[in-house]
């Protein structure tokens, strides 16, 4: 008897892949594993494709030629859109920084795409300019290794981390939800709602009405130049704007980070409350992670936020992830140096 150990290999990843991804998507999604799991299982099913196919062509003498071609032009059009969208994406990432500099004014924070953008376009000549003067000399070949390892961890990282955010962001089933509550942001001129904080309400306040029962929270305190507490004029806003009546509108007025807005928030809902926070899109996510830091039971909801706004903000957001995750980053580091020393050693001294 034998066994098709490719194709079987293929099916038992795509099984722990789909299976480990379905565990975490209704347990907690809020996990960098959802990505990672999303990844793998569209990797394992790819790879099943593709052995099915090879194996279809080495098996079938009539359709041999036909399906070489087939693979081949498939394998090279999968290239050519790879190579054309890394071209798109750092096109994209210069245009829109420049853009958002433009819109936004110049600062360092606004920097973050057009960086990234040229990072990307010429990280291939600084490579091959730096190989041939580390090649022959062990140390630096060591400190190119390390730094290598590093780039490719924090790309890894990005990569799970969009995925993940998106994965947050798709609510496909009604929820009970609790409480309804709408992130806070700086106030224009100390006492207005800025367009950005108004798409937030405007979210929040739709999301409310689809659960009746629900209370909604306005959550935001007084940041330095503001006339008022960030949630007095949300509040004010949506009685405003969408008719709410007063009473309707809880506000939680201490808070000045997105952390203490959870932490605030948390403490005017009932024990063992669930609830939906609403924020931008590029928020959501960290907004997400920490309320888990929290044990609060949330999920999330994002407000539609500019395009030339959001690229710049989703990499800041990344950042502030990093921040709050050091010590697993710390970790990292430390295992990347650990390899390269290893590495190091048994090349020149073994």
């Amino acid at each position: 008897m034998t066994y098709n150990l490719p194709l079987m290999f293929c099916i038992a990843l795509a099984v722990f892949f789909g299976i480990g991804l379905a565990i975490i998507l209704q347990t907690d999604r809020r996990s960098l594993a959802a990505g990672t799991f999303a990844a793998g299982e569209v990797m394992a099913l790819a790879m099943l494709v593709g052995v099915i196919l090879i194996q279809y062509t080495d098996r079938t003498v009539r359709h041999h030629d036909f399906m070489v071609r087939f693979l081949t032009i498939l394998f090279l059009a999968f290239v050519l859109f790879v190579f054309l969208a890394l071209i798109a994406v750092m096109i994209m990432l210069i245009w829109n920084g420049i853009t958002l500099i433009r819109r936004e004014g110049f600062s360092l924070g606004n920097l973050g795409e057009v960086g990234l953008g040229l990072a990307m376009l010429f990280f291939p000549l600084i490579n091959a300019w730096v190989i041939p003067h580390v090649r022959d000399r062990p140390r630096r070949m060591a400190v190119y290794l390390f730094i290598s390892l590093c780039l490719l961890w924090l790309v890894f990282l990005f990569l799970m981390y969009m995925l993940t955010a998106f994965l947050n962001l798709v609510n496909p089933y009604k929820l009970h939800l609790d409480y309804v509550v709408v992130l806070g942001a700086g106030l224009l001129n100390g006492d207005r709602v800025s367009p950005l904080l108004a798409a937030r309400i405007k979210k929040g306040v739709k999301l409310w009405r689809k659960h009746p029962g629900s209370k909604l929270i306005m959550s935001g305190g007084q940041g330095p130049g503001e006339k008022m507490p960030e949630a007095v004029a949300m509040k004010n806003y949506a009685v405003t704007t969408f008719h709410l009546l007063p009473d309707q509108v809880m506000t939680e007025t201490e808070s000045r980070t997105t952390y203490e807005n959870l932490l605030f928030s948390s403490k005017l809902m009932a024990p063992g409350a669930r609830f939906a926070l609403v924020t931008n899109s590029y928020h959501v996510y960290r907004a997400l992670v920490l309320a888990k830091r929290l044990g609060l039971d949330c999920v999330g909801y994002g407000a539609k936020t500019k395009w030339y706004f959001t690229l710049n903000a989703f990499l800041r957001e990344f950042i502030a992830y990093l921040r709050i995750t050091w010590r697993m980053q710390s970790v990292i580091m430390v295992l990347n140096a650990v390899f390269t020393l290893a590495v190091y050693y048994l090349a020149n001294y073994r």
